[in-house]
Parts: C-alpha cells; structure tokens; sequence
C-alpha cells in the first residue's frame, strides 16, 4: 500500500480504506457483479492503487447520499476496485487525449 499514501486522510477514513484494501489483497477471490475474480487478478489490479484513485473512491462513498448500503465494508471494497478499473477506461475515453492521439485503427 505504500503508493496509497494513507497519510493523507482522515484517519478514520484512512483505517476504512487500509480494512477494504486489506480484505481484497488476502480473499481467495472477490465477486463484482456476475463475475468472480480470482485472488492473483484481484492483487494484480491492486498494484494500480495510489491515492487519485483512493480519493476518487472516497468522493464516490461520500456522495451516497439516498442509497442504504447493508454491508459498508463490501461496498467501500467494490468502490475503490471499481475505480481502479474505471481509472484505466477513463484514460481511454477521454475528449482532451484522445483529440491529441491518432485516429482510431481503421478510420485513418
């Protein structure tokens, strides 16, 4: 977690985000969705973690607002698993890169 610097938080928001981390890197395997992901997945993606992405998770935890959650622990693990996820789709979608780059294959 050393990427993550925990420091910066709150710590009591800090303790959360080190319980989530900590159950995602040592569960045989961890379901989003429909999908079961193994355990060497699960850590492979956890090596992307840094704190943009720790704190991208916790602007999306705090902004449930109308939503009850049954199992916060659960639910603050798939948050911050999704935003390493979406941390890589944004790159791909986004306006300002992608009007930089190339033409998408097949369209030059």
């Amino acid at each position: 977690m050393n990427g993550c610097e925990l420091e910066i938080f709150e710590p009591e928001v800090a303790q959360v985000f080190e319980n989530a981390i900590e159950r995602l890197f040592y569960s045989d395997s961890f379901r989003i969705g429909n999908a079961t992901l193994p355990q060497s997945r699960v850590r492979s993606r956890l090596h992307l973690l840094n704190c943009v992405i720790l704190q991208t998770a916790e602007s999306k935890l705090r902004s449930n607002l109308g939503r009850p959650v049954k199992n916060s622990t659960a639910y603050t693990m798939a948050t911050i698993f999704n935003c390493i996820a979406e941390s890589e789709s944004d790159l791909l979608v986004d306006p300002y890169l992608n009007s930089l780059g190339k033409a998408p294959p097949g369209k030059e």
